[in-house]
């Protein structure tokens, strides 16, 4: 591990929660596909069967969270000196580039206020949010950058450590950029 970075696990409970969630769905969706074999045509053969395809794909879903998730050895965040780059959130936005950073904000979550996010506002927010391939994934980065003014937000809530720990490490190297960048300029 490089020791210019500082890394965020996930928590335990959210593997653990996607594993059980893998597990519950292939359990539904096969038996759905089995179970829409018995039935005669019609006699809600049909639902049956849909739902027991829908989740297997949420079983899938659940097997490339799970093997993205082994593929970073549990990280939820690295924090470097190029910059911030976040898995625990499920956007795949990329490093967040000190160079794009105007400023760093803690705000209240909106739907809960005894939660905090800490907020990149960055430069150029369209461009973060076209890098996300997924839609649906895209329009939530929308929406935060309507409501806290930054696709780019994230919280403890996924991660292995206290809010103020992972404040001052964001903190921590966003300052020594900025006293890096300083001393070039001079």
């Amino acid at each position: 591990m490089n020791p210019n970075v500082i890394t965020f696990t996930l928590a335990k409970k959210e593997k653990a929660g996607l594993i059980l969630l893998m597990l519950i769905s292939a359990l539904l969706g096969f038996g759905g596909i089995y179970l829409a074999g018995q039935l005669s045509f019609g006699g809600g053969r049909f639902l049956v069967l849909t739902l027991g395809v829908f989740f297997v794909l949420v079983m899938l879903f659940c097997i490339v969270g799970l093997f993205q998730l082994h593929k970073e050895d549990g990280a939820g965040i690295y924090i470097s000196d190029e910059g911030i780059y976040d898995v625990s959130t499920g956007n795949s936005y990329g490093t967040v580039l000190w160079s794009d950073v105007e400023n760093i904000v803690i705000l209240d979550d909106i739907s809960d206020l005894k939660r905090k996010y800490i907020v990149v506002r960055v430069k150029n927010p369209t461009e973060y949010i076209q890098r996300e391939m997924v839609k649906s994934k895209r329009r939530t980065l929308e929406l935060k950058l309507q409501f806290y003014g930054s696709p780019i937000c994230f919280s403890n809530r996924a991660l292995n450590c206290t809010f103020q720990e992972l404040q001052e490490g964001v903190f921590f190297k966003y300052n020594e950029y900025k006293k890096r960048t300083e001393a070039k300029s001079e």
